[in-house]
């Protein structure tokens, strides 16, 4: 029995009105509830899926969008990471070469065949390879490989902003020393299906533990 206003409490009002403002009152405590509140209540699996959609939304932007990511320094060597949008990738890393971070350019031409032509960067070491397997695990098997050959202690891998995050992951699996990671556009189009893309691959490779 709710005891609100004063004609409730003196007994003025009889039993069907104050049953008719106990109903009032409690109809406009409910209205005044959290939309959010009701859905959850009324359609759980709707409030379900929203909230997975949010979270997939929210993990996406962080891991794939707006990745971690460095400024350029100064590294023994520069990766350049083959991908969609080679042309980007293929000028960044070119670009980062000319401007004296590093005097050799490591270059994946793509995976199983030369899928693109070598670069030439005036004054720079460009050694340009093709990747066994071909993906982003032989790129790095291969960087990490000639780096310890080679006795280097720091890499600047250039590599498409969806791809920074799995890139990361498997250079530090394969590499010791200082990584600096650059991310190259991504063209807008081609955005849903990279970020589908890097999900699956992100967890093949947090899944199957792939190392060098």
């Amino acid at each position: 029995m709710l005891a609100d206003g004063p004609y409730v409490r003196s007994g003025l009002l009889s039993d069907p009105e104050r049953a008719a403002l106990e109903w009032n009152l409690l109809t406009k405590d409910r209205a005044n509830r959290p939309a959010s509140r009701r859905l959850i209540r009324r359609h759980p699996l709707i409030a379900g899926l929203v909230l997975v959609a949010v979270i997939f939304l929210v993990a996406s932007s962080v891991l794939f969008v707006w990745p971690a990511t460095d400024q350029p320094r100064r590294v023994d060597a520069i990766l350049s990471l083959a991908g969609s949008n080679e042309g980007a990738r293929e000028s960044k890393a070119v670009f980062l070469a000319k401007k004296g971070y590093a005097p050799v350019l490591l270059f994946s031409q793509g995976g199983n065949r030369a899928d693109t032509a070598c670069p030439r960067v005036p004054r720079v070491s460009v050694v340009c390879f093709v990747a066994h397997p071909g993906q982003t695990i032989g790129e790095v098997r291969f960087a990490a490989n000639y780096a310890h050959r080679h006795g280097w202690h720091s890499l600047m891998v250039v590599a498409g902003r969806t791809q920074i995050t799995r890139a990361r992951l498997l250079m530090k699996q394969c590499f010791t020393g200082q990584i600096v990671m650059i991310p190259a556009p991504v063209q807008l189009t081609h955005l849903p299906y990279e970020i589908v893309y890097e999900w699956g691959a992100l967890t093949k490779a947090v899944l199957l533990n792939e190392h060098c």
